[in-house]
């Protein structure tokens, strides 16, 4: 991935993080929903580890 591309995934990471999960609270989004945000925090080889991301063990 190049600089580029990896600061503004990291720039959009950061605004879903600190701002979608309130928003859809509000309007009742399925908890689903708020914890499958709640993941793209997890970065690197942890991400793919973890046991509720999808498509685990896939490391593309």
């Amino acid at each position: 991935m190049t600089d580029e591309r990896e600061a503004l995934r990291a720039e959009l990471t950061a605004w879903l993080l600190q701002h979608a999960p309130a928003r859809l609270r509000t309007i009742g989004a399925d908890p689903e929903l708020l914890s499958g945000i709640s993941l793209l925090a997890i970065t690197g080889a942890a991400r793919w580890g973890d046991p509720h991301w999808p498509n685990r063990g896939r490391t593309a």
